[in-house]
């Protein structure tokens, strides 16, 4: 009898565990420390935002281009919108989403809809955000 107690409660254990892990996001950009990593509701639309840090400005901009590259890889990119001052904000709309990524000297961050939205709307919607 008490070894099926605690059959059951490893049991328990384990369904906790996996329900925790499965409702946890998966990081987007691999690269740096996690500093925020969350979904957010603005103007009726779901968003997945997430930040990451750097040691330094330079391995945040070398992952910059990386990152950037890897979210685009594979789809077809429908409008995009770079700022030419420094080339480190860019907003992509592809068939099934669209999203900006911004360096900010050391941290990185990203906004992602989890569908497609004209990139002027799109910028005007989380500008709040990105701050």
């Amino acid at each position: 009898m008490s070894g099926l107690i605690l059959l059951l409660s490893i049991l328990a254990v384990l369904v906790v565990a996996a329900v925790i892990v499965g409702k946890k996001q998966r990081r987007v950009m691999r690269e740096g420390k996690l500093l925020k990593s969350e979904t957010v509701y603005q103007d009726g639309e779901k968003f997945y935002v997430e930040k990451v840090m750097f040691k330094d400005w330079h391995a945040c901009i070398h992952s910059y281009y990386l990152i950037s590259d890897r979210l685009s890889e594979g789809h077809t990119i429908v409008e995009q919108r770079w700022d030419y001052n420094d080339f480190c904000n860019i907003t992509i709309r592809l068939e099934d989403c669209t999203y900006t990524l911004i360096r900010q000297v050391d941290v990185i961050a990203l906004v992602r809809s989890f569908s497609p939205i004209p990139v002027d709307e799109f910028d005007r919607i989380v500008r709040p955000l990105i701050m």
